[in-house]
């Protein structure tokens, strides 16, 4: 508990550390402040990311290429936006409206992808727009329009980032395999509006060059790192919810280092933007906890899976299915897997066999499932109590749960080709 505490904390405060640094490299242009920051965490995560290819070869990705570039350009756009807010507006302001990002995320969920929103949560989006819209007003009024605007572009990208990469990066087989082709997909993009624009990348004094480096190495190399090592130990909500401290901190940072000090109309504004997007999130963990999550391994060797006959009373008795359960309480779907299979067959399995196939929600006539769907490459066919190994390609959807024939139908076509 204290280690994960003690990420938690570096991760809230590194974070903290961007608008920062984007003022002490005021120096140099925004768009080369933004190029410097990813190019950083690109080449800091390159030895990482080889060394992962090469001691784990067998590690398959079905994540898509034009995904992973989406991403990578909307988190380039991302930063190219926010860090030029902060030449018009104030720290808290710039900050707090890129915080508005969850509440646009379950707005683009309602219309492109037909995600219901509960009244809970149209009221806590609600809330933070209205904060929002205060904030804009309060720099509306003093004539300067800029700062909020690109400020608000930049919760807008990190929305279409988040949206883009949900699936792509649990396809990537693994967290590195999936963030560092994105983050060089964004020091590209960067350095091609940079050069394109013919902005200075050096030339710059000391205390600037340090600051530079210092916006790649602290809030996205160390924060970032930090919040996604704790993602393997608390769920993404609670993580999600954590991110609302960075605002804070930023400001309480931006005042103490650099005698910022926030009017009233925007700690009003802060507060509601706060409030609302907290509500959203509690939404969602409340919208989850609805659900009952299920991890399923696909244990998977030769073209073969192994499967099981379900004895269970009740509409799915009789039916075959991949061994499985419940996750526990903040246990993490990996960890749920692994504890599963050894239970249900007597074989023990690293985490580094497992690659996230499939995460699917589904509804059945008396309850809703969200089902993590588990691909656990092995070097032979171990004998395994209370099951068989089949022919993948010759799997009849027919004689599953109905929540299995989409990650059977991708079996059949993987053992096909």
């Amino acid at each position: 508990m204290g280690k994960l505490l003690f990420m938690l904390a570096l991760g809230m405060v590194a974070t903290s550390f961007g608008s920062i640094f984007v003022r002490w490299a005021a120096e140099a242009p925004s768009l080369t402040i933004a190029w410097y920051r990813m190019t950083t965490a690109a080449l800091v995560f390159t030895p990482f990311y080889l060394w992962q290819r090469w001691s784990r070869p067998a590690i398959e990705t079905r994540a898509r290429p034009s995904v992973t570039l989406l991403a990578g350009l909307a988190l380039a756009l991302h930063f190219a936006f926010w860090v030029s807010s902060l030449r018009f507006t104030s720290v808290a302001v710039s900050t707090l409206l890129v915080t508005t990002s969850p509440a646009l995320v379950a707005v683009a969920a309602y219309l492109f992808l037909r995600e219901k929103t509960s009244a809970a949560g149209w009221a806590g989006i609600g809330l933070s727009f209205s904060g929002a819209a205060l904030l804009l007003w309060g720099d509306f009024r003093f004539g300067d329009w800029r700062g909020p605007v690109l400020a608000l572009g930049g919760a807008l990208m990190v929305a279409v980032y988040w949206v883009a990469g949900r699936g792509s990066r649990r396809a990537a087989g693994g967290l590195l395999a999936y963030v560092y082709p994105v983050y060089v997909s964004a020091a590209v993009v960067l350095g091609v509006i940079v050069l394109a624009a013919g902005l200075p990348v050096t030339g710059f004094s000391t205390v600037t060059f340090l600051a530079l480096l210092g916006a790649g190495l602290v809030p996205q190399c160390i924060g970032h790192t930090a919040y996604n090592w704790a993602l393997g130990h608390l769920p993404a909500t609670t993580i999600s919810t954590l991110v609302l401290s960075e605002p804070i901190l930023a400001s309480l940072l931006a005042w103490w280092l650099l005698g910022e000090s926030p009017p009233n109309l925007v700690l009003v504004g802060g507060g509601l933007v706060a409030a609302g997007i907290l509500i959203v999130s509690l939404w969602g963990r409340a919208e989850r906890a609805a659900e009952a999550s299920v991890a399923v391994g696909i244990l998977r060797a030769g073209g073969r899976v192994f499967v099981q006959r379900r004895r269970e009373p009740g509409p799915l008795d009789g039916l075959l299915e991949f061994p499985g359960g419940k996750i526990e309480t903040e246990e993490t779907p990996l960890a749920a897997v692994l504890r599963e299979v050894r239970e249900e067959t007597g074989l023990e399995v690293e985490a580094a066999r497992c690659r996230l196939l499939l995460e699917q929600p589904f509804r059945y006539p008396d309850r809703r499932v969200r089902l993590f769907f588990f691909s656990i490459d092995l070097d032979h066919q171990p004998e395994l109590v209370g099951g068989s190994w089949e022919r993948a390609a010759r799997l009849d959807p027919s004689r599953f749960p109905a929540a299995n024939r989409r990650v059977i139908e991708m079996l059949k076509g993987s053992a096909s080709e």
